[in-house]
């Protein structure tokens, strides 16, 4: 049961960051194909603001996913490698969160300073690092949950049925 809720919870996370890439990339996509320069100008800008709400939003999410994905891990199927590997992620998470993304939103405002702006790029550079190191743990995660999950499945499955020809019943 606890591997269920564990794979759940991780199929939320990574559809969760794999919707908000894709919400984030088409906001843009969208400002850029509407009207002239100066539309598209504040269109833009108005998709990133929406675009920071989406991701201080899902990255509180995130720290939910993670803290009851890692505790479901820690206590429900008390494996040290996965609950490490969860609980590795929940710091990058509380990383982005609490370090980077508020540092991201100061600069935001500034956009139009040189020295703002290529600050602003270097920390959205290392924000997509970091996406992209925890999509790839959570792809991990579900790589060594999944086999796990299913041959404890197969073994039980295995056990259930029973053959009533050689376990007491009788045919009159």
């Amino acid at each position: 049961m606890h591997r269920r809720i564990s794979l759940f919870l991780l199929g939320a996370w990574v559809m969760g960051s794999l919707f908000m890439i894709f919400v984030a990339i088409q906001n843009f996509k969208m400002a850029d194909t509407l009207g002239n320069l100066d539309t598209q100008a504040v269109l833009r800008d108005m998709a990133g603001r929406l675009n920071q709400v989406f991701f201080v939003n899902w990255e509180r999410a995130e720290l939910l996913l993670g803290v009851l994905l890692t505790a479901a891990l820690v206590f429900g199927v008390r494996s040290r490698i996965q609950a490490g590997l969860s609980g590795a992620l929940l710091i990058l998470v509380a990383i982005q969160h609490f370090g980077v993304t508020p540092q991201m939103l100061s600069l935001a405002a500034h956009l139009d300073n040189a020295a703002a702006s290529e600050q602003f790029g270097r920390l959205h550079a290392i924000y997509g690092i970091m996406e992209v190191v925890k999509l790839v743990g959570l792809v991990s995660l579900a790589v060594i949950l999944l086999p796990n999950w299913r041959r404890r499945a197969t073994s039980v499955d295995q056990l259930d049925p029973v053959d009533y020809a050689h376990h007491g019943h009788v045919d009159r």
